[in-house]
């Protein structure tokens, strides 16, 4: 590599990382990102989507440069056609960047994905990406290259492995200085959703709700992504699905509150032309639907978690220290870690953080 692009890689890395330092714009995280990284690595259009750290389904955020008439395609195709290089296989990934030229062998018309949505739109290589702290993924991009560029070089893939954990970084911080507020009494809306994605009924509830989604950036989206993606994955093969029959994830209003987003095959085919349908069921978060998020975005480790999880049940710390093959003392170090991240000082109030009180976000509680 040369020195020249040596030190636009650098430039562009230490820009990104001031960038997420700040914590990224909960309404719109990926503009500048997208901005700053064109500047090195060169790509046509492309789309980045916040992502729920436990489902990898979309939160609020989307940001996807394409037609009308593909948008939706494109969310359908991650979570229900089975193909090479998914999001959810980067994420287990040691790094966590691919290129479809490269997995392929220069064959990327091995792929489903190119041949239905790739190639008609005129590209010939995709670069794809997660946005990963730790074990938690916080979002995703894939970035595509027209016919007639060159595929990406390993030291763009490298790159994008390196703003990796800070965009991550940024996408957490940006959930953390938004704040929460308490519940929305609104009781829980329902939609019922045809395989085609078009709203076939809603219920007024749902239509609070959606009112209440902000909008994501892309062209032509009818639903929200977050919507689409929890409806699209019951649609996908048992073996490509987070849940065999209820598919999940966890979105945020404009007005800060949480909620939670199910979804379910509805049985038999309910549509006139024996096609299914899907029920969507929006509402608000319970305390035990926010308990894990609010460990990711404290970036508690996996034993700190596992720990956490074994003081929510009550058992006695050398109860827990037993099972866990360690020390009193090590336990002891290991909670005070924790304490510390959530801002709270005893068992009690941890409790009461993550089971009692979890709406409210510790941004709200000085922590």
């Amino acid at each position: 590599m040369e020195a020249a692009q040596r030190r636009r890689y650098r430039a562009a890395y230490n820009s990104i990382t001031r960038l997420c330092d700040r914590g990224l714009p909960e309404t719109d995280p990926f503009t500048q990102v997208a901005r700053k990284l064109r500047t090195v690595v060169g790509f046509s259009g492309g789309g980045w989507v916040r992502l729920d750290p436990d489902t990898l389904l979309p939160m609020p955020g989307l940001l996807l440069h394409a037609g009308h008439d593909q948008v939706s395609r494109i969310i359908r195709d991650e979570y229900f056609v089975p193909d090479i290089m998914k999001f959810r296989d980067l994420a287990r990934q040691p790094v966590p960047v691919q290129t479809l030229w490269r997995i392929t062998g220069g064959h990327p018309e091995l792929s489903n994905r190119y041949n239905s949505i790739l190639a008609p739109l005129g590209y010939r290589d995709e670069l794809r990406v997660v946005f990963r702290s730790g074990t938690a993924v916080w979002g995703s991009a894939c970035l595509p290259r027209a016919v007639g560029d060159p595929p990406f070089s390993p030291e763009d893939i490298a790159f994008l492995g390196r703003i990796s954990e800070p965009v991550a970084r940024g996408l957490r911080l940006s959930h953390l200085l938004a704040g929460d507020r308490a519940a929305d009494p609104a009781p829980p809306g329902v939609l019922i959703l045809g395989d085609d994605g078009r709203v076939i009924s809603q219920t007024d509830a749902a239509r609070h709700w959606l009112a209440q989604l902000p909008p994501d950036r892309a062209a032509g989206l009818d639903l929200p992504a977050a919507i689409l993606g929890a409806a699209s994955q019951v649609l996908a093969p048992a073996g490509a699905r987070h849940d065999a029959t209820i598919s999940g994830g966890r979105v945020r209003t404009t007005a800060g509150r949480w909620l939670r987003v199910h979804a379910s095959r509805l049985t038999p085919p309910g549509g006139p032309d024996g096609t299914g349908q899907t029920a969507v069921i929006l509402e608000p978060a319970r305390p035990a639907d926010l308990s894990p998020l609010v460990l990711d975005l404290h970036g508690l480790t996996d034993r700190e978690r596992q720990i956490t999880q074994l003081l929510l049940r009550g058992l006695p710390t050398a109860h827990i220290a037993g099972a866990l093959f360690i020390s009193r003392h090590t336990l002891s170090d290991h909670m005070k870690a924790i304490f510390a991240k959530l801002g709270v000082s005893s068992r009690p109030e941890l409790t009461a953080l993550l089971l009692d009180r979890a709406h409210l976000m510790p941004s709200q509680r000085g922590g």
